[in-house]
């Protein structure tokens, strides 16, 4: 008799009864009891909603605004709830979008469009004011006004001010603004995934760590494709100049020719020509693949330091011996921004405490040394130097021993 037990019986009951043929109800009162499939997704809000408001018991608002919004220690599961809400939204207005260019789809849902599209733009606009308002919370050094003008100038925000601003620029001067230029920037919102995904964040830090070798090897591939277009321009224009009209267009033959595309729109004609043009495809095999490689091997160098870091984390958590909340919670968030699984957790956990004793045996091992070295010390005290010395010479040791025999018996005395 829980709410949730009568949610699921009142969902599946009517239709069950109706098609036994033991109530007859209307078409438009099943569809109705259908709807209420939607409150099913109560059964993991309301959880996540009451964990929530445990953890942020006693803070302001504007710390709960921001731990709404944004991963942080009080996030708990209704923080990725409303992330998922809004990867949701995004994907439909970006289908939205595709599906408006099809005149079959889009003329009998004229209005259906029209309202899907301001709803979508009203969840977007709340997004973006709760983003703003807890912005502040973000750095706490200085101003309000300060940390939210910094907040809005951030790349990701003006990605959210693009997601609704045609919509708003439509309605406040409507046939001024060129439709194509608003349906590119609401194609534009596909962008505001990237927020929802660590991995845009891993590859721009690896392109500002190979940023030197990858730009070098563009720089390479740039120089080649003027001296190939202008080559060829030079040879071809006096046989095809229809086809080798302008520079511009050597060049862009150039770029499909390293890339090994060679759409066959314009190819070369003349002896020199089509001989350029086989030296041309050869180096573009190495040239293009040089950026695709110096970034696998940087992603590949990326995700080891991710884990080793991981790895560290863990072992500062198991230093004490004891776990707390609140580094479950961050190993959690690590977790899920490596995209790791459970197992693969599981393995880095063990791997981190099998280092973790490692390093406690070798202390020991080093203490147990340094007792050790102590009572030589003492034992050679006793000792005449004369006859330790002679019995250096007797024994057989390498010299790295006798040395290292030499300084004890000099720090001894």
């Amino acid at each position: 008799m829980t709410p949730f037990a009568l949610i699921d019986l009142a969902v599946i009951g009517p239709y069950w009864l109706h098609l036994l043929g033991l109530v007859e109800l209307d078409l438009r009162v099943l569809r109705v009891l259908r709807l209420l499939r939607l409150l099913k997704l109560m059964r993991d809000f309301i959880p996540a909603l009451r964990l929530f408001r445990r953890e942020n018991k006693g803070r302001t608002l504007r710390q709960k605004v921001h731990a709404l919004m944004n991963e942080t220690p009080t996030s708990g599961a209704l923080h990725h709830q409303i992330d998922l809400m809004l990867m949701i939204v995004i994907i439909l207005s970006v289908v939205a979008v595709v599906l408006e260019t099809i005149p079959s789809i889009h003329d009998p849902l004229v209005k259906e469009f029209a309202w899907f599209d301001a709803v979508s733009v009203g969840i977007f606009t709340v997004e973006y004011l709760l983003r703003l308002y807890a912005a502040p919370e973000d750095d706490s050094t200085r101003g309000s006004f300060s940390r939210r003008l910094s907040w809005v100038s951030k790349p990701s925000s003006l990605v959210d001010l693009i997601a609704i601003a045609p919509w708003y620029l439509h309605l406040i001067l409507p046939g001024i603004v060129d439709l194509r230029f608003i349906r590119i920037l609401r194609v534009l919102r596909t962008v505001k995934l990237t927020r929802y995904n660590s991995a845009m964040k891993t590859f721009s830090d690896v392109i500002r760590r190979e940023q030197r070798a990858f730009f070098s090897a563009l720089f390479v591939t740039f120089l080649i494709t003027i001296l190939a277009g202008a080559i060829v321009y030079e040879v071809e224009h006096p046989v095809q100049p229809e086809k080798f009209d302008t520079m511009p267009r050597a060049m862009y033959w150039a770029v499909i020719t390293l890339a090994s595309v060679g759409y066959g729109d314009i190819s070369p004609v003349t002896p020199v020509g089509q001989a350029f043009t086989m030296v041309l495809a050869l180096l573009g095999i190495g040239i293009v693949a040089l950026p695709a490689g110096i970034l696998g091997s940087a992603f590949s160098d990326q995700l080891h330091q991710q884990r080793d870091e991981m790895i560290r984390k863990v072992e500062d958590a198991l230093a004490d011996g004891v776990v707390t909340a609140a580094e479950e919670r961050t190993l959690e968030q690590e977790r899920i921004r490596l995209h790791l699984t459970m197992e693969q957790f599981e393995v880095l956990k063990s791997r981190a405490m099998s280092r973790q004793r490692q390093g406690g045996s070798m202390m020991d091992v080093l203490h147990e040394a340094s007792s050790e070295l102590a009572l030589i010390q003492q034992r050679l005290q006793s000792l005449p130097a004369e006859a330790v010395i002679v019995e250096l010479d007797r024994i057989d040791l390498t010299e790295t021993q006798r040395a290292a025999l030499r300084v004890l018996l000099r720090s001894a005395r």
